[in-house]
C-alpha cells in the first residue's frame, strides 16, 4: 500500500519519522564524558568456585574455563584491568553447563578491555540455560559488550558495558544485548557510550530491566520486537533518546507487544546523535536529540509513573511505521509473517513530565518544527502521528491486514493525568483515503479546543522472569509500586537445550595407539591430548594421505575460504555402518563417524597445495553418543605432532599472494567458536552442533583419488560410506565448482548472468549460509542464503533492498543494492578485514579477493530494484 503525500510531505512526514523512530544527527554541542558507574561492593565467592588466575594469556585461560564448565559451576574472573585478545565465548552445551555463574570482583574492579581484540564482541553467550553474569565490566568492544543468543534464563547483575572518551560512531553498537532469548533479568548495571543502544533486548520474551543506569548512548534502553517486558526504576540520562519500544518488519516471526515502562527517571537525553549514518528508516541514526520515550509500531504499551524532564525536543512520541515508510509493499513478507505497522492500545498516564520542547532540533524534523512554530509557536510535549490509525479507520488498512480500530476503544492511544503538558497529533479521525493534508493538531491551543487522546486503557499485567525455581519481577521479589496487575510467568521453553558433551576430557586412558586401525574407542569417549592418539593416518605426522580404516578424502565444489590455506578433508565411518543421504541437509552420519580437516599454509598461493606449505591445524568433528564434538589440534614447530588446543590459538603467518606478501594473525578457533558456526536448530527448535560441508550439493562432483578420478557421491556409495543415494546424480541440485583462486574472468563474455548467479549462491552457501538461515546463529538478521532458496522468489532473504537489523557501519543502507556493489553491505563486509566489520566474523583474517570479486559481479548483474541507483 502506498500513501500519497503532499503539502509538507515528503518534507514534513519524512521528517516526522525522526521524531517517532530512532535518531538523527545534530552536530551542535559538545559530547559529554562521564565514567560514573553503579556502586560496587565486593561479592562473596562460594566454596568450590573456579578461580581464573592471571597468566600469560588471560583470554585463553578464561576461554578454557568456559569450555570446561559444567552444571552449577561458578567461574570467577580476576580483579584488575586486563586487555583481552579475543571474544570470550561461552556455549551452554545444553544441560551440560546449565546454572553457570560468570563473575568478577565488581564492575569497576574486574575490567575486561577489548580495545586490542581481533574480534567483534566482548562476551558472547549462546545455548545456555540459566546463565548469570555479574560484577564485571566490559570495555571498548568492537561490536557489542555482552551478547547472548538462544538462551533461556539470563541474569545480568552489576555489569558494565562501557566505551570511554569521546562519543562517536566507531564505538560498539550494543552494550548489554540479549537476542532471541527468554526469561531475561538485567538489573543494577551501567552502560555508557554505545553507538546504538546501551541496553538492547531484541526478539525475546519475559523480560525485566530494572535499576540500571543508561548514560550517554544513542538510545539508552531499547525493547525491540519483544514481548512481556517490564522496564522500571532505571535512569536514562544524557542519551540521544532515553527509552525506545520498537517493532520492526524483520520477517522472522518474532514481533513485539505488551511492554510496560514505569517508575523510570528519563532526563536530559539531549546528546547529539553519534550513530553510524545509514539510510535505514528505523535506524538509531535518525533519533532526534532531546527525545525521552519513543514507541514505534508496538501494540499494548503502558507508560506510567515516570519522571520525564528536560528534553529539548519531545518527551514521548508514538508512531505507526507508515510515517517512516509510505510504501508498505516493501514489507509485504513481514506483514504476511505477522508484523503489524500500527500501534494499538498505548496507555500513557500519570507521568511527571516537565521542560520539554524548549529547543526542538534535529535536521530530519526541521519541517515539523517549523510547522508547529508557524501555527502554534510551540512544540508538543507528547506527539502522536495518528497516520496508521487514520489509514485503518479509512478502510484502507485491509490491504495490509490492518483491521479497523476496535469500536470499544480498546485499540486507542490514550493520554491522561500527565500534568500541564501539550499533546500533538498529526492525523486524526477518518481521512477517507485523503492523506494529502495532515491535521497538525495541538492541545491546548487557541486552535484546538477539544482534548486530544483523552481516554484511558486497562493496565497491562506484570511481566516476570523465571530463572530455575526463582521468579523475579515487580512486586514479586521487590517492593516496587505499580504492580497491581496479574502475572505472566516464563514458560521455561527449550532455548539452549540440546546435545551435551563428555564430562571433562572423558576416559583419556583410551588415548594409546596399537595396531593399524583407527582408535574408535578413544574417538567416542575421550578428548585425547594428541591427534596421533586417534591413529587416523598411517603416518601420524602426515594427515594429507594414507588414512587408516578406510578413511576417504573429499572436497567441496565451492571454496570455503580460510586465509588461503589448503584444506585436506577426510571422512571416517565405523566398519559396517554408513551415513544416510539427505537431499538438502548434511548427511546423517552414524555414531563413531569423524570428519577431519587439516589446514596448511602455502608459501605462495599460486598454486595452492604446493610442496612448501606449512601444517597449521587439524580439526576433528566427532559424532559421539552425546552429539557432535569439535576438537582443534595445533601442529608444533617441528610439524611432527599436533596437540589439543581447546582454547584455540593465534599463529603469526605470512603468504605471498599475487606477488604481494601478506602478514597476519592466523586464528585457530576455540571449541566454543566451532559451535558458533556449526549451530543448527531442527524442527523441534532445539539447537544442536552439526557439520557444514558434507551436503549432496557440495559433494556432487569429481575427485582425483589414488585409484582414479571418480564422482564423490558415487564413490561414497560404493565404498559403503553412504546409503540412499539417488541413482540419477543429475537430479541432485548441485553447486557449481568455484576454486580458491577463482574461475578466471567472470565478465559477460565468459559467464552468463545465470552462471554468475549460481556461482555466487554456491559461494554464499558454503561460506555464509550455515549462520544465515532460519535455523542458524544469524537467524535474527533475516538474511537467508541457502543455495536451494531461489533468488527470484526470495530477493529480500538474499539481502536485496533489505536494511540490516543490527549492523549500521560506514553509512550503508542495504545488504544488497542491485547494480551497486560499492554501496552493498554484503560486499563491503566480505572485503573488510576489520573486527566488527568483516564477515564472516570468525574463520578468516584476510579478505578472499576471488570471492569478493564474484559477489561484486553478482551484485552488479542483479536486475534493478527500488533501492538501485537511477
Amino acid at each position: 500500500m502506498r500513501i500519497k503525500q503532499s503539502w509538507l510531505i515528503p518534507a514534513l512526514l519524512a521528517s516526522v519519522l525522526a521524531i517517532n523512530l530512532t535518531g538523527c544527527r545534530d552536530n551542535d554541542g559538545e559530547a559529554v564524558t562521564d565514567t560514573t558507574t553503579q556502586e560496587s561492593t565486593t561479592p562473596s565467592f562460594p566454596e568450590g568456585a573456579i578461580m581464573v588466575e592471571v597468566g600469560d594469556n588471560l583470554g585463553a585461560s578464561i576461554t578454557e574455563a568456559f569450555i570446561n564448565a559444567r552444571a552449577g559451576d561458578v567461574i570467577v574472573l580476576p580483579e584488575g584491568n586486563f586487555k583481552l585478545d579475543r571474544t570470550l565465548l561461552f556455549d551452554g552445551n545444553g544441560a551440560t553447563a546449565k546454572d553457570v555463574t560468570i563473575m568478577g570482583y565488581g564492575m569497576d574492579r574486574t575490567i575486561l578491555d577489548f580495545s586490542e581484540a581481533d574480534s567483534g564482541d566482548g562476551i558472547f553467550v549462546q545455548n545456555a540455560i540459566n546463565i548469570t553474569l555479574q560484577d564485571l565490566g566490559v570495555y571498548e568492544a568492537k561490536n557489542n559488550g555482552i551478547k547472548l543468543k538462544d538462551t533461556n534464563g539470563i541474569i545480568m547483575r552489576r555489569v558494565a558495558a562501557v566505551w570511554e572518551g569521546e562519543l562517536n560512531k566507531d564505538n560498539g553498537a550494543y552494550g548489554l544485548y540479549p537476542v532471541e532469548c527468554q526469561n531475561i533479568l538485567i538489573e543494577d548495571s551501567y552502560v555508557r557510550g554505545s553507538a546504538d543502544a546501551g541496553i538492547y533486548v531484541g526478539q525475546s520474551e519475559y523480560i525485566v530491566v530494572r535499576r540500571n543506569i543508561a548514560k550517554e548512548n544513542v538510545a539508552g534502553i531499547e525493547i525491540e520486537n519483544s514481548k512481556y517486558a517490564d522496564v522500571y526504576d532505571n535512569e536514562a540520562t544524557g542519551n540521544t533518546g532515553g527509552i525506545l519500544v520498537f517493532d520492526l518488519p524483520i520477517g522472522n516471526h518474532l514481533y513485539g507487544k505488551s511492554v510496560r515502562i514505569f517508575n523510570n527517571l528519563v532526563e536530559g537525553n539531549n546528546t547529539p546523535n553519534f550513530a553510524n549514518d545509514t539510510g535505514y528508516i528505523a535506524g538509531v541514526h535518525i533519533v532526534p536529540p532531546g527525545t525521552g520515550v519513543i514507541i514505534l509500531s508496538t501494540s499494548d504499551v503502558e507508560i506510567f509513573n515516570n519522571t520525564i524532564r528536560n528534553h529539548d525536543t519531545v518527551a514521548i512520541t508514538a508512531t505507526s511505521f507508515f510515517i517512516a515508510e509510505d510504501n508498505m509493499e516493501n514489507h509485504a513478507n513481514a506483514i504476511m509473517d505477522g508484523w503489524r505497522a500500527v500501534p494499538r492500545n498505548i496507555n500513557i498516564h500519570d507521568n511527571d513530565i516537565s521542560n520539554s520542547g524548549s529547543n526542538p532540533n534535529g535536521y530530519l524534523i526541521q519541517d515539523i518544527i517549523d510547522a508547529y512554530d508557524y501555527y502554534y509557536q510551540s512544540f508538543p510535549t507528547i506527539l502522536y502521528d495518528g497516520l496508521g490509525e487514520a489509514v485503518s479507520r479509512s478502510g484502507r488498512g485491509a490491504s495490509i491486514l490492518e483491521p479497523d480500530f476496535a469500536a470499544d476503544g480498546s485499540d486507542d492511544i490514550c493520554v491522561s493525568n500527565n500534568g500541564n503538558i501539550s499533546i500533538g497529533q498529526l492525523f486524526a479521525g477518518d481521512h477517507s483515503g485523503d492523506f494529502a493534508t495532515p491535521d497538525l493538531l495541538l492541545y491546548p491551543s487557541p486552535i484546538q479546543q477539544e482534548p486530544l487522546l483523552n481516554c484511558t486503557q486497562l493496565s497491562l499485567p506484570i511481566h516476570s522472569v523465571t530463572f530455575g525455581d526463582q521468579v523475579f519481577g515487580c512486586g514479586i521479589d521487590d517492593e516496587t509500586t505499580g504492580c497491581d496487575g496479574g502475572n505472566i510467568v516464563g514458560d521455561g521453553g527449550n532455548a539452549g537445550s540440546g546435545d551435551a558433551g563428555l564430562v571433562g576430557d572423558g576416559d583419556t586412558a583410551l588415548c594409546s595407539v596399537s595396531g593399524n586401525d583407527v582408535n574408535w574407542d578413544a574417538l567416542l569417549s575421550a578428548n585425547c591430548p594428541n591427534l596421533s592418539d586417534y591413529n587416523l593416518f598411517a603416518d601420524s605426522s602426515n594427515p594429507k594421505e594414507n588414512a587408516n580404516s578406510g578413511g576417504l578424502p573429499y572436497d567441496l565444489n565451492s571454496a570455503l575460504f580460510t586465509d588461503y590455506t589448503t584444506k585436506y578433508r577426510y571422512v571416517f565411518v565405523p566398519d559396517g555402518q554408513s551415513a544416510q543421504y539427505s537431499n538438502q541437509e548434511v548427511f546423517d552420519f552414524p555414531i563413531g563417524s569423524v570428519l577431519v580437516k587439516t589446514f596448511a599454509m602455502p608459501d605462495d598461493t599460486a598454486p595452492p597445495g604446493n610442496a612448501n606449505e606449512e601444517l597449521l591445524e587439524t580439526r576433528l568433528l566427532i559424532h559421539r553418543e552425546t552429539g557432535w564434538s569439535a576438537l582443534p589440534y595445533i601442529w608444533n614447530a617441528a610439524k611432527d605432532n599436533a596437540s589439543l588446543a581447546k582454547a584455540g590459538g593465534i599463529v603469526e603467518q605470512s603468504v605471498v599472494h599475487k606477488g604481494q606478501t601478506l602478514s597476519f594473525d592466523y586464528v585457530v578457533p576455540n571449541i566454543n567458536q566451532c559451535k558458533q558456526c556449526h549451530q543448527y536448530k531442527g524442527e523441534d527448535d532445539v539447537s544442536r552442533f552439526v557439520p557444514i560441508g558434507p551436503k549432496a550439493r557440495q559433494l556432487n562432483g569429481d575427485y582425483a583419488y589414488s585409484f582414479g578420478v571418480r564422482n564423490q557421491l558415487s564413490t561414497w556409495s560404493t565404498e559403503g560410506i553412504l546409503t540412499g543415494l539417488p541413482a540419477d546424480l543429475s537430479s541432485i541440485q548441485t553447486v557449481p565448482p568455484f576454486a580458491l583462486l577463482g574461475n578466471g574472468d567472470l565478465s559477460g563474455n565468459n559467464k552468463t548472468d545465470e552462471e554468475v548467479m549460481n556461482l555466487a549462491k554456491g559461494y554464499l552457501d558454503i561460506n555464509c549460509a550455515h549462520c544465515h538461515r532460519p535455523e542458524g546463529n544469524a537467524s535474527n538478521t533475516g538474511l537467508k542464503l541457502e543455495y536451494w532458496r531461489t533468488y527470484a522468489s526470495n530477493k529480500t532473504a538474499h539481502g536485496t533492498c533489505k536494511s540490516p537489523v543490527a549492523y549500521g557501519g560506514d553509512g550503508f543502507n542495504y545488504d544488497v543494492v542491485p547494480g551497486d556493489p560499492d554501496n552493498s553491505i554484503t560486499h563491503f563486509r566480505m572485503a573488510s578485514t576489520q573486527p566488527g566489520d568483516r564477515m564472516p566474523e570468525i574463520g578468516r583474517s584476510l579478505s578472499h579477493d576471488a570471492g569478493v570479486d564474484l559477489i561484486r559481479e553478482w551484485i552488479t548483474r542483479l536486475p534493478a530494484e527500488s533501492c538501485s541507483p537511477e
